[in-house]
């Protein structure tokens, strides 16, 4: 929980660093692997040889003794493939092997619940890992660890044919979640808007008037067009490329957007048929606030939760989304929440000096739980 010691994020004027998004590592990908401080150690009642620590805004499950308050640890965040060959992760290999497109075998680290608490990622003493060795807190070491995220298997009508990357100028649309970014909470004057995140496949639908050329794009890359590709599917079917042609001609703009519904993601929703659902709006280098988003994009947006007030903590955040039913789905749980400023392209920098977007994500720990994510 934020208290009154801790220091708020600045705002930051506009125009004072490049537009659109910012990746959450120095390299552009995600910071799966990182050098942190232990913030504190708390008893796990009726376990002795377990004990719960707190790494940013995450709760993870450590050994009894293997980690103090104050110590460094090498954190890694839920979603991280990690090769069991690696005599330091070898001991995951009784939780659970998965095979990656290239054959390799490894352990994908899930939400899990111990003694009805959750755990979250994996916490181990730095000295553990000699890449790491001097390194200030905060530091990310996911490449230098080969640690990777693990990409599920897309269906063949998902995954497509690559024509290529996606356009430099299109952003990355990754949000970070709220336990990476806690003292975002301090930045409550910037008119936040909630909108409901939804399961589905990652997509965006650009028109660059500046080339003179179009297309889809999904998590792999640029696709070439076909009948069968269901995000190819979805451009047809809501005359996307037309209208944004005819919307902002001679313009660079690139739609995103979540497609779920059958076939995808094992539908959570339990909807009939496959939707799209936009969620930002990229023109010229700058992401367009939703105030000014034509009436047909909002049409086809996700839901936009005017019954959530803007969170005080990141526990309050967490319990409100564990009971957050779905504006899609009927009597179904959603996923989570997704905040951004009024302004999209509004953008803070954090007290460790950080500078973000002014967005995050609250994701369902239950949600995370039910679904092994």
């Amino acid at each position: 929980m934020l208290t009154p010691q801790t220091p708020a994020p600045e705002i930051l004027p506009p125009g004072s660093a490049a537009p659109g998004a910012v990746p959450p590592g120095p390299t552009g990908g995600r910071a799966l692997a990182t050098v942190e401080t232990v913030a504190g150690i708390t008893p796990v009642p009726g376990a002795d040889a377990i004990e719960r620590a707190r790494v940013r805004g995450w709760d993870v499950v450590v050994r009894a003794g293997e980690l103090a308050a104050g110590d460094l640890c090498l954190y890694l965040e839920a979603d991280s493939f990690l090769d069991v060959a690696d005599p330091r992760f070898e001991f995951l290999a009784a939780r659970g092997l998965r095979t990656r497109g290239d054959g390799v075998r490894g352990h994908v680290l899930t939400t899990g619940r111990l003694h009805g608490r959750y755990s979250q990622g994996l916490a181990l003493p730095v000295g553990l890992f000699p890449e790491a060795e001097g390194l200030a807190p905060g530091t990310d070491v996911t490449r230098r660890l080969g640690v990777v995220a693990w990409e599920p298997p897309l269906p063949a009508a998902l995954a497509g044919e690559v024509l290529g990357p996606r356009p430099p100028w299109i952003p990355v649309t990754g949000v970070a979640r709220l336990q990476n970014v806690p003292e975002i909470l301090g930045a409550r004057d910037l008119g936040w808007i909630a909108t409901e995140k939804i399961d589905g496949a990652s997509s965006t639908f650009y028109v660059d008037g500046v080339q003179d050329t179009a297309g889809v794009c999904g998590r792999n890359g640029d696709l070439v067009e076909s009948e069968e590709n269901i995000l190819w599917q979805m451009a047809r079917g809501h005359w996307l490329l037309e209208r944004i042609a005819q919307e902002w001609p001679g313009r660079r703009v690139a739609l995103h957007g979540e497609v779920f519904g059958e076939g995808i993601r094992a539908n959570p929703l339990r909807v009939l048929g496959r939707h799209l659902a936009l969620f930002g709006v990229h023109v010229d280098g700058a992401d367009l606030p939703r105030a000014r988003w034509p009436r047909w994009v909002l049409e086809l947006s996700v839901p936009v939760r005017d019954d959530l007030t803007f969170p005080e903590s990141v526990e309050q955040s967490l319990a409100e989304a564990d009971h957050l039913g779905s504006a899609i789905g009927i009597c179904r749980p959603a996923e989570g929440v997704v905040w951004r400023a009024a302004d999209a392209a509004a953008r803070v920098r954090l007290p460790g000096g950080a500078e973000r977007r002014a967005a995050f994500t609250v994701v369902s720990n239950g949600y995370l739980l039910r679904h092994d994510r």
